[in-house]
C-alpha cells in the first residue's frame, strides 16, 4: 500500500536519529536560555492568512470543520507563536526567548528529497528585542547548533531587506518596478533584470563578500534605512570574525526570503553538497503589529529531515547509545525491575526458551548480558563470552554492574 506524496514512515533507527538531532538542537536552545512552547497543528485559517506572506498562504493544506469554519495545518511555527504571544503572553516581561520542535505541513506540488509535505521545524523566535544584538544572537546560535549537529564547515549568507530597497532607489526604479525587481533578484534572474537596463542590479544579484561588497553597496544605496542596514551588516561581519566565523559568513545582496514576510536583518546556512538551505531566518518586525501587539522579533529555524540529509550524505549519524537493549531477561520480574531502576534499557525474553535460544537473541540484537531466573536460581551470562556467574535469588535483590 503506497502512503500520500511528500509523507514518510519512520523506521525504528530512523526516527533514533532524527530524535538525537532533535535532542541537540533542544539542548543548543536550552544553553541560550529559550523555553519550548507548542501550538496546535491546526489553526484557523485566518490567522495563518494574516502572518504568513503570499508564498507560504498558497502552501497551507486548507480544510473546514463541520460548522463550515475555515481552517489550516500549519505550514511553519512563527505565525501561531506570534499568535501565541499575542493572546496569552502580553504580560509577560519582555524580551521573550521561546523555542519549538514541532511538525508543519506544505502542499508541494512535486514532493522531493529536503521538501516534504509533512515535515519537522525547529527554531526559537525573541520576541520584543530591536537590535543588532538579537539579530547577531539568531545568527550565531544556528551556527553553534549546526556546529554541534556535525557541520562545522557549513557557510551562512546574510542580508538585510532594506539594502534591497536602498538599491533599487538608487538606480532609479519605482512603481511596480521594484517589487518586480525584487522578485527577479530573489530568483537571480540575470535575464529578466537585464530587461530593466540597470547594470548594477545585476552586478549585486550575483554578488557575494565581506565588507567590499558593503563599501560598493554604500555608493549605491540611496535611503538613510539602507545605510543603517549596511552598518548593522557590517557589525555583524566583524562580530561573526571575532567568534572564528569570519570566513563562513559573507554578504549575498540577492538573499531575499520571503519578499512579504520579512522586514530587516536575512540570513540562510548552506552545505556545498546540499542543493537547498539547512537553516535560515530573520527579522519579522511587522508580524506581531498584524496581531495587535505591537513588538519587533527576530527568529531562525531549520528543517530537522534536511539536517538528517546531510549527515546521511556525509556517511555521519548521531548516536550516543551503548547499546540499543542492555541486558535481556529470562524468567524474572523482579530482576527486570531492578535492572530497569539502575537505568539500564532490559529486554523480556519469551518464557520457555533455553540458554542457547536466549544467547541466540541477544547475539542477533546486540545485548551484551542475559540473565536468567530459574528453578529459583538466577545467572547471568555474558554474550562476548565472559564466563557466566551466579547472582543473588530474586528474594535478595542487590545492584547488578552497569556495562
Amino acid at each position: 500500500m503506497k502512503l500520500p506524496q511528500g509523507v514518510r514512515d519512520w523506521l525504528p533507527h530512523e526516527l533514533a536519529r532524527k530524535r538525537d538531532i532533535e535532542q541537540i538542537l533542544r539542548a543548543v536552545f536550552g544553553r541560550w536560555s529559550y523555553e519550548e512552547v507548542q501550538t496546535p497543528t491546526f489553526e484557523r485559517f485566518d490567522v495563518i492568512e494574516k502572518g504568513l506572506g503570499h508564498e507560504l498562504t498558497e502552501l497551507s493544506f486548507q480544510f473546514n470543520d463541520r460548522r463550515s469554519t475555515a481552517l489550516a495545518l500549519r505550514p511553519e511555527l512563527t505565525t501561531p507563536i506570534a499568535r501565541l504571544v499575542s493572546t496569552r503572553m502580553r504580560e509577560a516581561p519582555l524580551p521573550l526567548r521561546l523555542s519549538y520542535v514541532a511538525t508543519a505541513f506544505r502542499y508541494y506540488e512535486q514532493p522531493q528529497e529536503g521538501r516534504l509535505r509533512e515535515f519537522t521545524q525547529a527554531g526559537v523566535e525573541l520576541i520584543g528585542s530591536p537590535g543588532i544584538d538579537a539579530d547577531a544572537e539568531t545568527l550565531f546560535m544556528a551556527i553553534e547548533a549546526c556546529d554541534e549537529i556535525g557541520m562545522s564547515d557549513a557557510t551562512y549568507d546574510i542580508n538585510d531587506s532594506r539594502i534591497v530597497d536602498g538599491l533599487l532607489a538608487g538606480v532609479g526604479l519605482t512603481g511596480d518596478a521594484i517589487p518586480a525587481a525584487k522578485a527577479l533578484m530573489k530568483e537571480r534572474n540575470i535575464v529578466g533584470l537585464r530587461a530593466f537596463g540597470k547594470p548594477l542590479l545585476i552586478d549585486f544579484a550575483l554578488r557575494r563578500g565581506g565588507r567590499d561588497g558593503i563599501a560598493a553597496a554604500r555608493k549605491v544605496c540611496r535611503t538613510a534605512e539602507s545605510q543603517a542596514a549596511l552598518d548593522r551588516l557590517e557589525t555583524l561581519l566583524i562580530r561573526a570574525a571575532a567568534l572564528g566565523y569570519g570566513d563562513r559568513v559573507s554578504v549575498d545582496f540577492a538573499l531575499l526570503r520571503d519578499l512579504d514576510y520579512y522586514t530587516g536583518f536575512i540570513f540562510e546556512g548552506y552545505l556545498p553538497e546540499i542543493g537547498f538551505p539547512l537553516c535560515g531566518g530573520g527579522r519579522y518586525d511587522s508580524l506581531l503589529p498584524k496581531f495587535g501587539y505591537a513588538v519587533p522579533a527576530v527568529g531562525w529555524s531549520a528543517g530537522v529531515e534536511r539536517l538528517l540529509i546531510a549527515l546521511e550524505r556525509r556517511g555521519k549519524h548521531i548516536s550516543r547509545r551503548r547499546h540499543r537493549v542492555d541486558v535481556l531477561v529470562s524468567g524474572a520480574d523482579v530482576v527486570a525491575t531492578r535492572e530497569r531502576a539502575a537505568g539500564n534499557v532490559v529486554r523480556y525474553a519469551s518464557s520457555g526458551q533455553g540458554e542457547a535460544a536466549l544467547v541466540a537473541e541477544a547475539r542477533a540484537h546486540g545485548i551484551p548480558r542475559v540473565v536468567i531466573a530459574e528453578n529459583g536460581d538466577i545467572r547471568e551470562v555474558r554474550v562476548t563470552s565472559v564466563p557466566e556467574k551466579r547472582l543473588p535469588k530474586a528474594n535478595t535483590p542487590r545492584k547488578t554492574e552497569a556495562l
